[in-house]
C-alpha cells in the first residue's frame, strides 16, 4: 500500500520554550515522523548566512532545539545538525543565528560538511555530480529543518530547496551557471531530492519572511509550525498559506511530473490538523509568477530550447546595487558563477548585465541588504 502524505499544522506564536515544545510535540506526532530509537538524525536547517535571528533569514534555533529535545526524548542515539552556505569556509558554525549555542546546550553534534564529501551522481540530470557530505553515509535518517520564505528565483522556498545546503559551498554557484532558469534549476534540484531521499521535514513558520526572499524580505508573523513525511507536500502546504497555486511552483511542477511525490493531487495530501486551505494569507507579500510560454514541451532542438530559456531569464529583474549601502565586502563578486561582477577602486559592486543569468545569489550573500531587486523587463 503507498504511504500517504500527511501534513501537520499547528498553532505556535511565539518562540518560547514552554509553547514550542508543546506544538512539536504534536506536530511530529501526527506527521508520522519515523522512529528515532537507537538511531543517528540529521537535521540540516536553512542557514543561508549566519545572520541574526530578527532578519528571518535562518530555521530559528529555538526551533531546532526544541527538535533536538523531542528528538533525545525519543531515543535518538545521536542528533547532528550541518549545513554548508554558499559563501563558508573551513570550520564554519552558526554562531549568529545561534545555533551553534543551541547544538552546544541540547547535546547535539554540529558537522562542517566542507570537512569531508564525496561526488555523486545527480538521477536524471545528465553529466552532473555534486559534493555531497560524507556524513550522509553514516546516518540513519535525515530530516530537513526549513524556514517559510520566498524566493527570488523559485518563487518559495521549502524543505526540499533546504536541501540545496548539502551541496558543498561555492560548487552550488557553478549549479546556478549550469542551469540558469527556473525550470533546469527545478529539474536540478529534483534530482538532488531523489539523490538524498530525506525521511521527514519540519518547518519554521512561527515567523517567516516575504517580499523579496530568500534575504531580503521582510518578517511576517505567521503563528504556526508544519511538519511531514513528504518534504513535497510540506512545500505544497507552504505554497497554498503564502497564496501561490503549488502547481505554478516549478519545483513542484517538477517533482510531480517525475512521481517523486507521495500524492498526485492536491485533494489527497492529508491534514490531521490544521489545513493549508484555511490558512491561506491573501496578503503575502509574493514573487510575482512569470505567465510567459514556455518552450520546454515544444518539438525544436534541444540548444535552442535551452538559448530561448536562457534569454527569457535574463528578462527577469535586475539586481539592483546601492552604493551608499554597500560595505565593499565582494561576497556577491566572489559567489557570482557568471563572473558579472567586480569591484571598483573604491570597492564598490560594478554589474555587467549582459553577463549575468539572473540567479540572485548576490542577492542571498549580501550581508547589508544594498542590493534590491528591478523590474521585470519587457
Amino acid at each position: 500500500m503507498k504511504t500517504k502524505a500527511v501534513v501537520a499544522i499547528q498553532r505556535c506564536d511565539t518562540y518560547q520554550k514552554e509553547e514550542l515544545d508543546a506544538a512539536m510535540s504534536v506536530v511530529c506526532q501526527h506527521a508520522h515522523m519515523p522512529s528515532v530509537q537507537g538511531k543517528r538524525v540529521l537535521l540540516k536547517p536553512n542557514i543561508l548566512s549566519d545572520a541574526h535571528p530578527d532578519k528571518a533569514l535562518t530555521t530559528r534555533a529555538e526551533v531546532l532545539g526544541s527538535l533536538i529535545r523531542y528528538l533525545t526524548k525519543e531515543g535518538a542515539k545521536e542528533v547532528l545538525v550541518g549545513d554548508s552556505p554558499g559563501i563558508s569556509g573551513p570550520n564554519f558554525t552558526a554562531k549568529h543565528s545561534g545555533i551553534a549555542q543551541v547544538c552546544d546546550q541540547e547535546g547535539a553534534t554540529w558537522c562542517d560538511f566542507n570537512a569531508s564529501y564525496r561526488m555523486h551522481s545527480i538521477p536524471n540530470v545528465k553529466n552532473l555530480q555534486l559534493p555531497l557530505p560524507l556524513i550522509l553515509d553514516e546516518v540513519d535518517l535525515v530530516f530537513s529543518v526549513a524556514k517559510m520564505k520566498t524566493h527570488q528565483l523559485m518563487y518559495a522556498t521549502g524543505a526540499v530547496k533546504n536541501l540545496f545546503g548539502l551541496v558543498i559551498g561555492l560548487h552550488k554557484s557553478a549549479c546556478h551557471l549550469k542551469f540558469p532558469t527556473r525550470h533546469s534549476f527545478a529539474r536540478m534540484l529534483g534530482g538532488l531530492y531523489e539523490r538524498i531521499q530525506p525521511d521527514w521535514a519540519l518547518m519554521d513558520a512561527v515567523v517567516a519572511m516575504e517580499g523579496p526572499g530568500p534575504a531580503a524580505g521582510l518578517p511576517r508573523h505567521m503563528g504556526l509550525l508544519l511538519s511531514s513525511n513528504d518534504l513535497t507536500a510540506l512545500d505544497a502546504a507552504q505554497a497554498l498559506i503564502m497564496g501561490y497555486n503549488p502547481h505554478d511552483i516549478p519545483l513542484l511542477k517538477e517533482l510531480l511530473a517525475k512521481k517523486l511525490t507521495l500524492w498526485d493531487s492536491l485533494e489527497e495530501i492529508s491534514y490531521p490538523l490544521l489545513h493549508a486551505n484555511d490558512l491561506v494569507c491573501s496578503d503575502y507579500k509574493r514573487i510575482e509568477i512569470s505567465r510567459k510560454r514556455e518552450l520546454l514541451n515544444l518539438p525544436i532542438p534541444l540548444p535552442f530550447v535551452r538559448s530561448m530559456g536562457l534569454r527569457k531569464q535574463k528578462k527577469e529583474p535586475k539586481p539592483l546595487f546601492d552604493p551608499l549601502v554597500c560595505i565593499g565586502c565582494g561576497k556577491c563578486v566572489e559567489i557570482c558563477p557568471s563572473h558579472a561582477l567586480h569591484l571598483d577602486k573604491h570597492h564598490k559592486v560594478v554589474a555587467d548585465y549582459k553577463a549575468c543569468i539572473r540567479c540572485y545569489c548576490c542577492h542571498e550573500v549580501c550581508p547589508v541588504d544594498a542590493i534590491t531587486i528591478g523590474k521585470r523587463e519587457a
